[in-house]
C-alpha cells in the first residue's frame, strides 16, 4: 500500500488537491505550505531518468489542471469556453514553470536542489502580472487573505512575501522527507528552518494585527448594493432610468448630512455616455439633480461611456471608426466621481482577457470578434495605461474596478500618486452563488494590508462591505439581495514599505533568473564545445 502511494501519479494528484483545499479558505488555506511537497517529491523520483522531462512536463500538468480544476471552475458560469480557455492556459503556464525548472536542474547536473524552483516560479508570478495574457487569480500568496491576521507582513512584501514564504516552506518539508531516514540531522535542520520561518512571519503578524490602529479622518461613506440580474435586467431587462432610480432610492434611505461620498458598483450607469457631452446625458442630469440636495457628497460609481476622437487627435489601436467616416471612437468601463460642479473619470485599466480585451490589439484587432459577450460593452475596450486618483475635498479615492483589484502593484500605484482610500467598485454577479465572487472579495483584503488604505467595496451583487486597513471585513452584505449600508473610512496618509518599493522581490528574482538563464546558456556552450573538441 505504501508503494502505491509513491507513484508519481499518485503524487502529482494528491498537490493538486491539497493545493484545491487550501483555496477554500479560512484554516484551509495553511495546507498551501504542502502542497508541493508530494510533486517535488515525484520530480526527485524521476530525476536521472531518461524521459525525465517529459514525464515531470505531464505530472506537472495534472497536477495543476486538477487545482485550476477544482478552483476557478465557476467561470464557467459566465462562459464555458472562456472557464477552459482559463483552466487550460493557467495549468500549461504552470506546468511550463515546473519544466523550466526541471531543465535547469539537469542542465547543472542535478547538482542544485529544489531552491531552483523558488527562482523560476516567483519571475513567472512577477512577469505574469505584467503580460497582455494574464489571469494571475492563484499566484500562491494570494491563497491567505481570509487569514488577515497572519499576513500583515504584506505590507512589507506584497503578495510576493507570501509565495516566497509558500515556495520556500514546501521545499524544506521537502528536504525533511528526502534526508529523514538518509541524514536524519540535514533533515531536521530543514525541519527546524521551516518552522522558525513560520513562526517568526506569523508572530510578528499577530503583533502587528493586535497593534495595529487605522489612522486618518473619518469619513462617512455610503455604499450601495442595487443586486441587478446582469443577464436578464441589466443590459436587457431594466431600462438605464429604472437601474438608476433603484440605486438613488436605496443610497438615499442611509444618506446622512455628514454622507461625504456615495459608492456604487461597475457599470451602474448602463446609459453608453458619450464622455465629450457627458452633461447632456440623463444620467447626468438626474445625479446633478440628487446631488444638489446633499451639497457636501459627491458620487462615486461605474458607467459605460464612450469617447470620439477629433480629426489630428491620437488614434489607439483599441478605437472604432465610425461607419463610412473617417472618424473614430473608443468604449470604455469607466468609473465618475462626481460631484454638484465637476466629474473625473478613470477609465479600466487591467480588463479582463477574452471579454473586455483582446490581447496586444495594435496585432490582433481581427480577433476582437471573439470576445465573450457578457452583456453591455464587450470586444477590446480602451483603457488608460496609469490610474487616476480621484479627488474630493481632501478625499482621494482610489477607483478601483473589478479586476483591477488583483493587481498589488497596480493599486499601490494608486497610494503612490497621492491615494488615501480605496473604493472597489464591481459586478461580481456573473457566476451566481459560487466561490468566485468570495475568491474576488480576497483581493481586496490584500490590498488594504498592502497599502493600508480602508477600503469601501461596492458589488452588483455578492459581497459590498468595508475593510479596515488590517483587512478585517466589516458590514458585510448578502448575496444576491439590494442592500445598503454606511460606515466611515478613514483616510490614511502613511505609504507602507511595500508602496514605496512596490514588488521589489519579485522585481530582484526575475533579474536573477534572467543570469541564471545566461549561465545556463553559457554552460551548455562550453560543454558543446568540449564535446565537439
Amino acid at each position: 500500500m505504501a508503494r502505491y502511494f509513491e507513484k508519481p501519479i499518485v503524487l502529482s494528484i494528491s498537490s493538486g488537491i491539497l493545493f484545491s483545499l487550501s483555496w477554500l479558505g479560512g484554516y484551509w488555506s495553511l495546507l498551501i505550505f504542502m502542497a508541493l511537497v508530494p510533486l517535488l517529491v515525484a520530480e526527485n523520483r524521476l530525476a536521472g531518468q531518461k524521459d525525465y522531462l517529459s514525464r515531470l512536463a505531464l505530472y506537472s500538468l495534472l497536477t495543476f489542471l486538477i487545482w485550476n480544476s477544482l478552483t476557478i471552475w465557476w467561470l464557467a458560469y459566465a462562459t464555458v469556453g472562456g472557464a477552459i480557455f482559463a483552466i487550460l492556459g493557467n495549468s500549461v503556464l504552470m506546468s511550463f514553470v515546473f519544466f523550466i525548472y526541471g531543465w535547469s536542474r539537469k542542465k547543472t547536473g542535478f547538482s542544485y536542489g529544489p531552491w531552483l524552483l523558488v527562482i523560476w516560479w516567483l519571475a513567472f508570478e512577477h512577469v505574469y502580472l505584467r503580460t497582455e495574457i494574464s489571469f494571475p487569480w492563484l499566484n500562491f500568496g494570494n491563497v491567505l487573505a481570509t487569514l488577515p491576521h497572519i499576513i500583515q507582513w504584506y505590507e512589507l512584501t506584497g503578495v510576493g512575501g507570501g509565495s516566497l514564504l509558500i515556495l520556500c516552506t514546501n521545499i524544506l518539508l521537502f528536504q525533511f522527507i528526502q534526508y529523514r531516514t538518509q541524514n536524519p540531522r540535514r533533515a531536521w535542520v530543514a525541519l527546524s528552518f521551516a518552522i522558525v520561518a513560520l513562526a517568526f512571519a506569523f508572530g510578528w503578524s499577530l503583533w502587528r494585527y493586535s497593534t495595529y490602529s487605522d489612522s486618518g479622518r473619518p469619513v462617512e461613506v455610503v455604499v450601495v448594493q442595487p443586486n441587478i440580474d446582469p443577464y436578464n435586467e441589466k443590459f436587457s431587462g431594466l431600462t438605464d432610468f429604472q437601474q438608476l432610480e433603484k440605486f438613488l432610492k436605496l443610497a438615499n434611505t442611509k444618506i446622512s448630512p455628514q454622507t461625504e461620498i456615495l459608492v456604487g458598483p461597475e457599470t451602474a450607469l448602463t446609459e453608453y455616455i458619450w464622455e465629450n457631452r457627458f452633461n447632456e446625458s440623463m444620467s447626468a442630469t438626474v445625479l446633478r439633480q440628487f446631488l444638489s440636495n446633499f451639497p457636501t457628497m459627491a458620487v462615486l460609481m461605474g458607467a459605460s461611456t464612450r469617447k470620439y476622437y477629433l480629426p489630428g487627435e491620437e488614434i489607439p489601436p483599441t478605437a472604432i471608426r465610425f461607419r463610412d467616416t473617417a472618424l473614430y471612437y473608443d468604449r470604455f468601463n469607466t468609473a465618475i466621481l462626481l460631484d454638484s460642479a465637476s466629474i473625473q473619470i478613470h477609465h479600466k485599466s487591467k480588463l479582463v482577457l477574452g471579454v473586455e480585451k483582446m490581447p496586444y490589439p495594435q496585432y490582433l484587432k481581427f480577433l476582437e470578434s471573439l470576445s465573450i459577450d457578457l452583456g453591455g460593452t464587450v470586444g477590446s475596450l480602451g483603457y488608460q495605461d496609469t490610474p487616476t486618483v480621484f479627488t474630493y475635498k481632501d478625499i482621494k479615492p482610489a477607483p478601483v474596478i473589478c479586476y483591477e483589484s488583483v493587481y498589488g502593484d497596480y493599486v499601490a500605484e494608486y497610494v503612490r500618486k497621492g491615494a488615501n482610500m480605496i473604493a472597489v467598485i464591481t459586478n461580481d454577479g456573473w457566476w451566481d452563488d459560487t466561490p468566485g465572487y468570495k475568491q474576488h472579495l480576497k483581493m481586496a483584503q490584500l490590498r488594504a494590508i498592502e497599502t493600508r488604505r480602508s477600503v469601501a467595496r461596492s458589488a452588483n451583487t455578492g459581497i459590498s462591505c468595508f475593510i479596515n486597513q488590517r483587512g478585517d471585513i466589516l458590514s458585510p452584505t448578502k448575496w444576491w439581495t439590494p442592500d445598503v449600508i454606511t460606515g466611515f473610512i478613514l483616510l490614511n496618509e502613511h505609504t507602507t514599505f511595500y508602496v514605496k518599493h512596490g514588488d521589489f522581490i519579485g522585481r530582484t528574482i526575475s533579474y536573477f533568473a534572467l543570469l541564471v538563464l545566461i549561465y545556463l546558456a553559457v554552460l551548455s556552450f562550453v560543454k558543446n564545445r568540449s564535446v565537439h573538441l
